[in-house]
């Protein structure tokens, strides 16, 4: 085997000067080569001054999965104090960012490797991992999150250099470079090394565009495996290098992306690869120097988990799926609103109650995928804007894009961003100034305590975020838990709700204050649709009552419910014809903590809900308001209620309240009373009759002679065709 390296001038000046360029050879039958078909993103390049970021260490690493459960849990212990040494000081970015004017980005892609770990995957599989057009690539993962509007090209050098298996080979071991906890210089040195030996066939003045003097972008390629994916203090961790200051051909070379070969997988975690270059437009990373800190977990490329979604492979995610960016770093990649927004997309601004569809987060276009509704605190306006704000975004894992495919599930993101403190200069996190609404975690937790130590559940941190009427989550308001306050306290008004299912578009209705207005009458009742809840106030004595309409089918019941009254209010519940005239009212339902009212219609028509308060008002507490139809089921008697019961003499009446299957009709119900001894005393029959009804008994025999105090035998049959059901019970008449 053949063999010859590239030794690079250790100053910038002598940097100028082209050294001998000697390359060292692999054979092809000697290598492992993985031809991905790829499908590869438009990508746009940013320029930053100064500071490096490194790849989150693959928290896999640190957890085992549950087979059967898919939960996770700590490996031993210590698992969490390792992953937390792991985290801390991995990250940095460039500073300032610049997107090429006609899209195009050029990276310098160079691969380099070491006497004691030479390269083994082929140059052929590096060009499909970073430039293929199709599948999984760098190039279609920036084309798919810019909206086509990125379009990463490898240059004038047409891939990967060294071409072929050819690989650069450092001048020292890769243990040198790798040794301890993240030596900067180190990792500048092998980055000038790999450019000293390109210099003598790359023109680096090529690859800057933009015409500034600074080398777009530099994507270094080591062999061995990624310290982030290893655990092994020794690889060499994936970063952005900052102040390289290697200068070739007039130009200089300020940031590169250290990724890695990772020769013990399948495939390179491509997610890192992914994040590394956004880190190159400036982008922060978004999971906190605490793990417990994960702020935005396994939705975003910038997050903790983002980058290694995908199938497990040898215990860790293959990053092969990673999670799109999220969309407040498409808008602004580096988080820092005092220096303008640089991005691919503008959020659309809601300002008034409007219902919207909210379009699948992945396919575009770009003028309608985010939503953002201002919260009014006591906060300073930065550059003229609110800098505290809601995103509204629709995550889809099956709308046919190419990436997000391994999210946690889909549906609605709510965003909650807060620019009032951005993270300062120097710093790499943007975590504090983003918050994901969690509602099935509002605090995220995800942590639980054994033998005095605390674990975390990686499986449940913000993986049920996504709002849908599927997950019944359909709606954030002012009451609901999470609430849209702002951070201050300041009670926003905001609500989000009628949240629809999942899918490529999803419906929602922005209200600021209260909902649905103006619905006080039949004339502005608002319509509400079978299946959905409807979340709503009762202001003041301004907004007494709400008012909704719906069509109902003949002979198929309705029930409506009403839930999550505020505490100490007394609402009412009450349905009425077209006429206004009232046919059913709410009764307590303890399974609901609210009322409930059940209804079967005997002719079709708009029939009118009325939500009203006798007492107390709330604008932060909603009420949920929810209509289905019921669909038949076995002809049966559901429910009987006997009251009062035991009768006493003077009383008016015995009420027998009965309700059928839903949607039943029975051709007749009879009333029977019996002494002990089985003598019938009264009988009375209703005909064709529908889901619900009575029976009025003054206990009277069937002359109208009272009867005497005693024990009596009730008996309720109900007949459809062959069909009879009945119940039989006792009722007591005393003085």
């Amino acid at each position: 085997m053949t063999s010859s390296s590239i030794f690079c001038a250790g100053s910038v000046e002598e940097s100028l000067i082209k050294p001998v360029l000697v390359l060292h050879y692999h054979p092809s039958s000697s290598i492992r080569i993985i031809l991905l078909s790829l499908t590869i993103g438009v990508l746009t390049l940013v320029h930053f001054p100064s500071l490096s970021i490194a790849a989150p260490p693959n928290p896999y690493l640190y957890f085992n999965q549950d087979s059967e459960s898919g939960g996770f849990v700590p490996k031993t212990p210590e698992s969490r104090v390792d992953f937390l040494e792991a985290l801390e000081g991995c990250c940095f970015v460039r500073e300032q960012g610049v997107l090429q004017s006609d899209g195009i980005e050029y990276v310098l892609a160079l691969k380099i490797d070491f006497a004691d770990m030479p390269g083994q995957r082929a140059g052929a599989a590096f060009d499909q991992y970073l430039f293929a057009t199709e599948g999984i690539s760098l190039k279609t993962y920036y084309r798919e999150n810019s909206y086509g509007q990125m379009d990463v090209q490898p240059g004038p050098i047409g891939g990967v250099f060294p071409r072929g298996n050819t690989w650069i080979r450092a001048r020292k071991p890769m243990t040198y470079y790798g040794e301890g906890v993240r030596i900067l210089e180190r990792y500048r040195e092998l980055v000038r090394e790999a450019c000293d030996a390109a210099d003598a066939i790359v023109d680096f003045s090529q690859y800057d565009r933009d015409d500034d003097g600074v080398v777009d972008h530099v994507f270094l390629i080591h062999s061995g495996n990624d310290q982030a994916s290893s655990g092994i203090i020794e690889d060499i961790a994936s970063l952005l290098i900052p102040a390289v200051n290697a200068v070739h051909d007039g130009v200089r070379v300020n940031t590169a992306a250290v990724v890695a070969e990772e020769p013990d997988f399948e495939h390179p975690h491509l997610g890192i690869y992914f994040h590394e270059f956004f880190h190159d437009f400036g982008a922060p990373d978004v999971y906190g120097f605490d793990f417990t800190d994960a702020r935005d977990h396994k939705w975003g490329l910038m997050s903790q988990f983002g980058p290694y979604q995908g199938p497990t492979e040898l215990g860790i995610g293959n990053g092969l799926q990673p999670s799109h960016i999220m969309g407040y770093l498409k808008w602004d990649f580096d988080a820092r609103p005092e220096n303008g927004r640089l991005g691919w997309i503008q959020p659309v601004q809601i300002t008034q109650n409007q219902q919207i569809d909210v379009p699948s987060f992945e396919l575009g276009p770009t003028d309608n995928i985010l939503f953002k509704i201002d919260i009014h605190s006591s906060a300073t306006p930065v550059r003229g804007e609110a800098p505290e704000f809601f995103l509204i975004e629709n995550r889809n894992k099956t709308s046919g894009a190419t990436f997000d495919t391994h999210l946690p599930e889909s549906g609605i993101l709510i965003w909650h961003i807060d620019e009032t403190n951005p993270y300062p200069l120097g710093t790499f996190d943007a975590s504090q100034q983003i918050w994901l609404e969690d509602p099935a975690d509002p605090e995220h937790r995800g942590t639980y305590q054994q033998n005095d130590v605390e674990f975390i559940d990686v499986q449940t941190i913000t993986d049920g975020a996504a709002y849908s009427a599927d997950d019944e989550q359909t709606a954030f308001t002012p009451g609901t838990v999470p609430n849209s306050n702002a951070n201050d306290g300041t009670v926003t008004g905001i609500s989000i709700t009628n949240i629809g299912p999942e899918g490529r578009t999803i419906p929602l209705l922005v209200s600021f204050g209260d909902t649905y207005e103006p619905n006080d009458t039949l004339a502005t009742a608002f319509p509400i649709t079978y299946g959905q809840t409807y979340e709503s106030f009762l202001f003041d004595l301004g907004d007494t009552r709400d008012v909704y309409k719906v069509e109902a089918t003949r002979d198929i019941t309705i029930l409506v419910t009403l839930a999550d009254i505020p505490p100490g209010k007394n609402y009412r519940l009450s349905l009425h014809a077209a006429t206004g005239e009232m046919i059913a009212t709410g009764e307590n339902a303890t399974d609901i903590g609210g009322l409930k009212l059940i209804y079967q219609p005997d002719t079709t028509d708009i029939f009118y809900i009325i939500v009203e308060s006798d007492g107390g008002f709330s604008r932060i507490d909603s009420y949920r308001l929810h209509v289905d139809q019921l669909q038949a089921g076995d002809f049966a008697l559901d429910e009987i209620k006997v009251y009062p019961n035991p009768f006493l003499t003077g009383d008016t009446a015995v009420t027998f309240a009965y309700r059928l299957s839903a949607s039943q009709i029975a051709d007749n119900i009879r009333l029977e009373i019996f002494i002990p001894a089985g003598d019938l005393v009264y009988s009375e029959t209703r005909e064709t009759v529908g889901t619900q009804g009575k029976f009025e008994w003054q206990a009277v025999t069937g002359n109208g002679i009272p009867l005497a105090p005693g024990i009596y035998i009730y008996r309720i049959s109900a007949r459809q065709a062959d069909a009879l059901v009945q119940e039989i019970g006792k009722l007591s008449i005393v003085k």
